[in-house]
């Protein structure tokens, strides 16, 4: 029997998981060149380069799961987006708290304007990096209802093209927004609304054949060289880490996320037992595991708990193993306290 689309989904969702813990573990190794070992610096560029699609992916999920579908305004509204705007207040104000008790980065007082003017910008401009991601969705959430209108009835070619034009811009674009930081940009956006439309469009046509599977492993792995020679070749060639090709909003990313896409939907992957629990714990908590983990690997990395523990290689997925664990933990002790459910995510 074949993996329905919820079981694909959930496998997907969880691997986006885990490699965006990952991701963020193996990142602090990146800002290194020319100060630790050179083997340890590739260690941390490979396995950042081979999480890049984590990001994208989730936005793919969206597509596959919320478009092509007629919806209430209203009642999408009540139902998804109220879903994860509580949590994300409810972490914003946890990262808030954060910052101001750990120097240096706020003194501790709120006693003048000017600190209120900070938490005031701590809310706009997002209490943590990561959280960039968060505005970004609700923005697409409270537009899904409208994309669905344009959207339902339109023949797959129209949406190819569309991808296609999309594609072409996502490649010849000269921007030069950073993928770590949230930037009110409506071309930044749009670029990113190209990986919902991708989602729902992979998840509609027949991608099911070998040749596909094989395409997909091979575009994958052109994908993640590129991500990862890219990187080191202008590192190396400016002295200094150079990021633009772990933009998600490049061509390379997008060969990776869209293989990995493919791949999880053809493949037959029926879990059971002790993995599956593992699988749908990770699938249920994923939002609260996005919205935590950082403060988690914050706590860790003043421990001495890192990507450099014991050896890059196994200090990184270490790393990554204790942060998930611990941020399911806090995730399901928060819904433990009363109405903990609707704001741990």
């Amino acid at each position: 029997m074949g993996q329905g689309k919820k079981e694909w989904i959930s496998n997907l969702r969880v691997i986006a998981t885990l490699c965006v813990v990952l991701l963020h573990v193996a990142s602090s190794a990146l800002y290194t060149y020319n100060q630790v070992p050179n083997s340890h610096w590739w260690i941390g560029n490979v396995y950042d380069s081979f999480a890049r699609f984590s990001v994208p992916l989730f936005l793919m999920i969206t597509g596959a799961l919320l478009l092509g579908k007629q919806y209430s305004y209203s009642i999408f509204l009540k139902r998804k987006v109220v879903r994860i705007l509580w949590p994300f207040l409810f972490w914003t104000a946890i990262y808030i708290i954060y910052n101001f008790i750990e120097p240096p980065k706020f003194f501790g007082k709120l006693e003048t304007q000017t600190n209120f003017d900070w938490i005031i910008q701590q809310i706009r401009d997002g209490s943590s990096y990561h959280l960039w991601y968060v505005y970004m969705l609700i923005g697409f959430y409270i537009a899904i209802p409208l994309l669905n209108k344009l959207i339902i009835g339109v023949k797959n070619k129209y949406l190819l093209l569309f991808l296609i034009v999309w594609v072409i811009f996502i490649t010849f674009s000269t921007s030069k927004n950073s993928a770590y930081n949230f930037e009110w940009n409506l071309w930044y956006i749009m670029g990113y609304l190209g990986y919902v439309v991708l989602g729902y469009y992979l998840s509609i046509i027949n991608t099911k054949s070998k040749p596909i599977s094989a395409l997909a492993v091979i575009t994958f792995l052109i994908g993640l060289f590129i991500t990862f020679y890219g990187t080191y070749y202008y590192t190396d060639m400016n002295g200094l880490f150079y990021k633009n090709y772990y933009s998600y909003l490049t061509p390379n990313v997008l060969l990776m996320t869209a293989s990995i896409f493919v791949l999880m939907k053809n493949a037959n992957i029926n879990l059971s037992g002790v993995l599956k629990k593992i699988r749908d714990l990770i699938d249920k908590y994923s939002y609260g595991i996005y919205l935590s983990h950082i403060l988690v690997l914050n706590y860790l990395i003043m421990f001495g708990v890192d990507w450099d523990l014991i050896h890059p290689l196994i200090g990184i997925p270490l790393t990554a193993i204790i942060t998930l664990i611990i941020s399911v933990a806090i995730v399901y002790l928060i819904r433990k306290i009363t109405f903990g459910k609707y704001i741990s995510g």
